[in-house]
């Protein structure tokens, strides 16, 4: 196509009448272009790629799979096409195979980028461990199995064999990473290993094959002399570009860091030396000496320093441009050297057994090495199959490596479409290892549907309430009131926990408690220290002498928590999965002082709070105690009326907060009024440009409301239907009608229970949680608790133990 440009018209009309003999279609086309029809088929090309891509990853995301086998899949088929293969070929002959070549050393820039050489220099930890079993098994179980299966051309070469077993060792650290990180595993105990011995395996493996191409060096050889002339060479040109980078590259980076601060532009000159230093390392000296600059790259972005302005920005413009135009075109390029019409019916008839043998030969060697990391470490051998598993996975640049292999001629097309599939092969599974593991975390956790929604009628209720010091007292009891005689379940199994907080000034010293005769203690231990003694004692008798007036059918247990803030929270989780609560009540940061309004932020007591929220094994219910627990202290519970109001607009944790309203409407001191905002689609046109803005699927919304709407009937047929319980309903239009609504209830109600958040931006919110000071009570539960709405009612907000899955934070390896 280029050189056609350059014709004279004669030789353009001797083209043009070859091109009428020839029988390539795509050749036929070109002869006759012009300058307008080159642009023209470079945009043909884009476009055909970009759609292809949207079209498959469509499909392939359905069933789980990741962007990388959609790429590899779309390139594999316009590989295979001959038109596309053939017009890609014209236009653009060379470039195709060096842009793929540029791609790559970008990625392996970015790749040691983000690895950190220096920890090969510290004592190894559970991740190092996993990765050196890892290597040390599956290089040694290929290097004695491949020879057999004579995937090279030169099979019997020592050189061939250990560069293969090297490769087939690596793993791809980020398609590893995003493969966890898109499953939502990321934050277990098992992903947090996996994506740390991943790491580890990449780095080691990269730096091994940048030390083996020093004895295969990147242009051909002739002779053993010149193989060890050139081989020297590199080793005397690494050993300088080493020594460059560790001392001369910081120095640079840091002064271009130092003279373009963040928030100023770049200048334009500092720019420019960058790139052409950049660009000088990668390929001037590297190229000279036959070295390939691919591996210069990943070398250097070791070397880089990660602090500062021009790291950040390195990683963010190569991965835009990696992933819009270089990966695509990489993939195109893979996809049109495994061309199967290539393949020789005698020599590549047995190509699928040989990747079935290769596949099953580095599995077996990856887990054996897990396995035996396992017997080291602890872990069932379940769990290290899987982590074997996660550590098969390989990525772009193995694919990469097999080109290279191909292009070299050390192997055919027949051992290069192997190894690609080989990479297909370790990624595709991988959704299913994390299903496995997650169903097997669900099965052996006995806490999946710790939710008040989900509690069978003839279950025992158990409660966790928390207590920070005797002023939260009252509340608690009046909770543990209206929750024992409120419902008409058996019995109720109440749980008071003391949080204390580890100082100097406490002993970690522990003696028997005395037993009482209404109280069961919590393996009879409390603390020598008399001020926690003292306040122990106060609390308890404070219970006792509730329990005296009215504790049938209740079984109340006191426990204690005594932990720095940084880790209170995990002795709550492991409190609540020992007693299998189905709720646990927290105090509020934040208490009332005498004139009404809130005191200052205990930001020990906030910071737990939230850690709890974040992953507890219950639902979980934060109070705020403007004087509920006065209403018992000074009345009758017989004569007294405590008016509550339930708010329901929408969501798990509204469902779980009309659960428990439920559960207390029994109490013949509870006078419980269930109000339902509901949207007015004809208030104004407002709620229609709302609705346009809240990006949530249709799917998601149907699936909410219909939860929504089933939870309510029932809830009004049970309850509203037989007249004891009050029902109202607000129709509003926008956040800011729900805002006023919900302020035009000041005065009427003692106690507001409500759902923290989980609604799927319902219009009747949005907007809300952009001003919200506290999260912990969410949009709706900050408005009844601002003191400038009430002074005197208290409000509990309620969010429920997910059950649409398991969280992304779960434990196995100790499963």
């Amino acid at each position: 196509m280029n050189e056609y440009r350059t014709m004279n018209a004669t030789e353009r009309a001797m083209a043009r009448a070859r091109a009428k003999n020839s029988t390539n279609p795509a050749e036929r086309v070109c002869a006759y272009a012009t300058g307008s029809t080159f642009a023209a088929a470079s945009f043909f090309i884009g476009f055909f790629l970009f759609m292809s891509f949207k079209l498959v990853h469509m499909v392939l995301h359905r069933i789980g799979q990741p962007r990388l086998i959609t790429e590899l899949t779309v390139g594999l088929i316009i590989g295979n096409m001959d038109f596309m293969t053939q017009l890609l070929q014209l236009v653009i002959p060379q470039l195709f195979s060096s842009l793929a070549e540029f791609g790559m050393s970008c990625y392996l820039l970015v790749l040691g980028l983000e690895m950190d050489p220096s920890i090969l220099l510290k004592r190894p930890n559970r991740e190092a461990i996993v990765a050196y079993t890892g290597i040390l098994s599956t290089f040694i179980v290929t290097s004695a199995i491949t020879p057999l299966i004579r995937l090279g051309k030169d099979q019997n070469s020592v050189g061939f064999i250990i560069s293969l077993s090297v490769t087939l060792t690596g793993t791809s650290s980020p398609v590893l990473t995003r493969l966890i990180t898109d499953l939502k595993i990321s934050r277990s105990d098992i992903g947090r290993l996996v994506i740390g011995a991943g790491l580890h395996t990449d780095m080691i493996t990269m730096l091994l094959i940048s030390i083996s191409l020093v004895f295969h060096p990147y242009s051909t050889k002739k002779d053993e002399h010149t193989k060890l002339q050139e081989g020297l060479q590199v080793v005397i040109m690494l050993i300088f570009l080493i020594i460059l980078l560790s001392t001369v590259l910081p120095v640079f980076v840091n002064w271009i860091n130092d003279r373009n601060p963040i928030g100023k532009p770049m200048i334009g000159s500092d720019l420019v030396i960058f790139v052409a230093v950049m660009m000088m390392l990668c390929n001037t000296g590297p190229t000279i000496v036959g070295y390939s600059p691919t591996m210069t790259s990943f070398l250097i972005g070791l070397s880089f320093p990660r602090k500062g302005r021009l790291s950040k920005m390195l990683v963010g413009k190569i991965n835009q441009l990696m992933s819009y135009i270089l990966f695509p075109l990489f993939f195109c390029w893979v996809g049109a050297l495994a061309n199967f019409s290539d393949l020789k019916s005698d020599t590549d008839k047995y190509i699928w057994i040989k990747l079935f043998f290769l596949y099953v030969v580095v599995t077996i060697g990856k887990v054996v090495g897990a396995i035996l990391s396992g017997m080291l470490l602890g872990f069932h051998w379940h769990v290290a199959i899987a982590i074997g598993l996660f550590l098969n996975v390989k990525g772009h640049f193995h694919i990469f490596v097999a080109a290279y292999a191909l292009q070299a001629g050390l192997v055919n097309t027949g051992t290069y479409i192997v190894l690609v599939f080989l990479a297909i092969m370790t990624i595709a599974l991988i959704p299913l290892v994390v299903k496995f593991i997650i169903e097997r975390a669900r099965k052996r956790s006995p806490y999946r549907r710790m939710a008040l929604q989900w509690l069978e009628p003839s279950s025992d209720l158990r409660m966790l309430l928390c207590i920070h010091g005797p002023q939260n007292v009252p509340a608690m009891i009046n909770i543990m009131e209206v929750s024992s005689r409120g419902n008409k379940r058996p019995r109720i199994g109440v749980y008071v926990t003391d949080m204390i907080e580890i100082n100097d000034c406490n002993s970690t010293i522990f003696v028997p408690d005395q037993q009482d005769d209404h109280i069961l203690d919590d393996g009879a231990t409390t603390m020598v220290d008399e001020s926690v003694v003292n306040m122990r004692e106060q609390i308890t008798n404070a219970i006792v002498s509730c329990l005296e007036k009215s504790g049938e059918g209740m079984n109340v247990q006191r426990l204690l928590v005594i932990s720095t803030f940084a880790n209170m929270h995990q002795d709550l989780y492991n409190l609540a999965e020992a007693v299998q609560a189905s709720l646990l009540i927290l105090p509020f940061h934040r208490n009332q002082r005498k004139d009404g309004r809130m005191d200052g932020s205990h930001h020990g007591f906030r910071h737990v709070n939230r850690k709890v929220l974040r992953q507890a094994p219950c639902s979980v219910g934060i109070l705020v105690d403007r004087g509920i627990g006065r209403i018992i202290n000074k009345s009758n519970t017989s004569t007294v009326t405590l008016h509550v109001a339930v708010v329901f607009i929408g969501g798990k944790d509204d469902r779980e907060a009309l659960a428990y309203a439920s559960h207390i409407a029994h109490h013949p001191a509870i006078n419980l009024t269930a109000i339902r905002f509901l949207q007015d689609n004809y208030a104004d046109k407002a709620s229609s440009k709302a609705k346009r803005k809240t990006r949530v699927t249709n799917a998601m919304q149907e699936q909410e409301t219909k939860l929504d709407d089933e939870c309510f009937t029932e809830f009004y047929e049970k309850k509203v239907g037989h007249g004891k319980i009050e029902y109202l309903e607000k129709h509003v239009g926008n956040a800011k009608e729900t805002v006023s609504t919900l302020k035009a209830l000041e005065g009427q109600y003692a106690l507001f229970i409500v759902g923290r958040a989980g609604r799927v931006n319902s219009i009747l919110t949005a907007g809300m949680s952009d001003w919200e000071e506290c999260p912990d009570l969410g949009p709706i539960g900050e408005i009844l608790a601002d003191s400038d709405f009430s002074l005197t009612a208290s409000v509990l907000v309620i969010q429920q133990h997910s059950l649409d899955g398991l969280e992304s934070e779960f434990t196995i390896m100790s499963i």
